[in-house]
């Protein structure tokens, strides 16, 4: 009998092969996730057994119809808003960059969709990544977050407790490089792309996108944000509110610019706002079609 492989490796070749759709032969998910070739097949043969995973006359690996049941319970358990896509995607092509819309729980946000438009935003970033909850990371929701919450998010970096007034008095944050980082940017952005081909160097990937936010994430001062210089701009982040008024998701655009003037500044946050404003009137979509499903 095959022993049971560890939770993490289960999890990565899920994550593996949803990133894989024309399927990877075990070689090829042993490579990629640094296995040796025995625990590589132990992992597969333990997801196979219910469905997870799919074997083809080919030898290659793919997510199976057993996931399905998996999938339903989490779209029935995580409702995006209504016309989620659509909204991103002219949001995408209204600013010009990426867009993603996040869910924040109470210690983690999780990417629920991302429009990448002409860029990425922010990089490395796609549906299901996770990031811990702390600043900047749900600064968007956190004015209006339970105190104890606000509180643990502020003791990760107490500096940010100005960011959440000017959330307040606009509705949006908007986020600048440091200024002596800036050309690291690029660099970093590169450096991620490169490591979410190899899902093995998970712990890499997750201490360089710390520091791609260490380095593209200081707020912007109420001041600062409606003055008339011109700004360097990284991402901007407005609240999205569930059916019964709470601030559940966190809506981001990613100009990524060394230069943006007043003017533009206004229209990224005019038009953040106003798509924030269309997820949070729609609610979330039902978890059933039809006249049937009711409301909560």
């Amino acid at each position: 009998m095959v022993a049971s492989p560890p939770t993490e490796r289960v999890v990565a070749v899920v994550e593996l092969l949803a990133a894989a759709p024309r399927g990877l032969s075990v070689s090829e998910v042993a490579a990629r996730l640094d296995l040796n070739r025995s625990t590589a097949t132990a992992v597969l043969a333990a997801l196979e057994a219910p469905g997870w995973v799919l074997r083809g006359p080919d030898r290659l690996y793919t997510l199976g119809a057993g996931l399905l049941a998996v999938a339903d319970a989490v779209r029935a358990r995580v409702r995006l808003p209504a016309a989620a896509a659509e909204v991103l995607a002219e949001l995408a092509a209204r600013v010009g960059c990426g867009v993603a819309l996040s869910l924040v729980g109470v210690d983690q946000l999780v990417f629920v969709a991302v429009e990448p438009g002409p860029g990425r935003v922010p990089a490395g970033i796609g549906v299901g990544t996770r990031l811990p909850l702390r600043p900047p990371a749900g600064a968007a929701v956190m004015p209006w977050r339970p105190a104890a919450e606000r509180a643990a998010w502020l003791a990760h970096a107490p500096e940010s407790a100005p960011v959440l007034d000017t959330i307040r008095a606009h509705g949006v944050a908007a986020w600048r490089p440091r200024r002596d980082s800036a050309e690291l940017l690029p660099v970093l952005r590169d450096v991620v792309g490169l490591l979410d081909e190899h899902p093995g160097r998970a712990e890499l990937r997750a201490r360089v996108l710390d520091q791609l936010a260490a380095i593209s994430a200081h707020a912007y001062t109420d001041a600062e944000l409606t003055s008339d210089r011109t700004l360097p701009l990284s991402h901007l982040a407005a609240p999205v509110w569930d059916s019964r008024g709470r601030p559940t998701h966190e809506l981001q655009i990613g100009p990524l610019r060394s230069a943006v003037g007043p003017s533009e500044r206004h229209d990224y946050i005019t038009e953040l706002r106003a798509a924030a404003q269309r997820l949070s009137a729609a609610g979330p979509t039902p978890s059933r079609p039809g006249p049937a499903s009711g409301s909560d």
